[in-house]
């Protein structure tokens, strides 16, 4: 997909040819929205659909997670304080947290990330 989906004050346009090309064309879809996410998907899926879309939702988690952890990989610094303290922590959901610091993130770099709003993903 080229992704060539344009956003601006009146809302989001999808091009059919975009569309159709992950066979959604005509389809009738819900949408899932947060602050940093928006996901549209078929309001009604098949076992194999679902699975697929499980996939796709796997795949664009673990490039989040990688992005995350390169920029919060320990060590970090020669004097780094992670031990030594409590990091406020609390704008990360505790399940992707904890998923966080055991896979070697420094709660340091993550809370000075958190606090300074430093860009720590861009896509492709």
């Amino acid at each position: 997909m080229k992704n060539e989906m344009t956003l601006d004050k009146t809302g989001l346009t999808i091009p059919g040819s975009e569309l159709a090309e992950c066979g959604m064309a005509g389809v009738d879809l819900s949408a899932q929205m947060t602050h940093s996410l928006l996901l549209l998907m078929p309001r009604e899926m098949t076992a194999v659909q679902t699975a697929d879309a499980l996939a796709g939702l796997f795949d664009a988690a673990s490039q989040l997670v990688s992005a995350l952890l390169d920029a919060c990989r320990m060590p970090c610094c020669k004097n780094c304080d992670s031990d030594v303290r409590e990091f406020d922590l609390d704008a990360v959901p505790a399940p992707i947290r904890k998923l966080l610091l055991d896979s070697g993130c420094c709660p340091a770099l993550l809370e000075c990330y958190l606090e300074e709003g430093d860009v720590v993903y861009a896509a492709e």
